[in-house]
């Protein structure tokens, strides 16, 4: 392109280039069920979600040991993937839960459950779990989430029985000493 006819041509093209819009697409999003046997194959997907969730949980675990519940059985993990008006075929959350066996009844426990643009995915993963208890004979579901949850949870006949109460014993231990 020497030449200003070549760059004015060039120029014409980009703007009707960039001005076309993208094509908008109804979010299309899935959970899928992760069996034991195909952990290590979708773990790269999830290994950077669970850690940054771990974080904000205060650490209680590491990545690898949630791994290794879950190659054992002893957790589940449903991951949260599809597209949107953005993005295609993307991780956009999961949800990692254990079955606890209680004396009177089992219940679904959530581990971690983290993600990005819940708005999409929130009603499926309900939707997911609450039958995954329900064909596992589990009474009910209990989960520790973030307070954004409580909010949003009522739509599905969630209740808040308990908050939870954090305070470091380490600390206070030193604050003695």
């Amino acid at each position: 392109m020497n030449n200003k006819k070549d760059i004015k041509e060039s120029l014409i093209y980009y703007k009707e280039v960039k001005m076309h819009k993208l094509k908008q697409t109804k979010p299309d999003i899935s959970v899928l069920s992760v069996e034991p046997k195909f952990i290590e194959k979708f773990w790269p997907l999830c290994d950077f979600m669970v850690a940054e969730a771990l974080k904000y949980s205060g650490e209680f675990a590491e990545p690898r040991d949630l791994k290794e519940l879950l190659l054992k059985d002893e957790a589940q993990l449903f991951i949260v993937f599809g597209s949107d008006e953005e993005e295609v075929n993307q991780v956009f959350g999961l949800f990692i839960t254990r079955i606890a066996a209680l004396p009177n009844y089992n219940q679904l426990e959530a581990i971690i459950c983290t993600g990005r643009k819940r708005d999409l995915w929130e009603d499926k993963i309900v939707k997911t779990v609450t039958s995954f208890a329900q064909v596992n004979k589990c009474k009910r579901l209990c989960f520790w989430v973030r307070p954004g949850w409580s909010r949003v949870s009522k739509k599905w006949g969630w209740k808040a029985k308990h908050i939870q109460m954090e305070k470091e014993c380490l600390l206070v231990a030193q604050q003695q000493t």
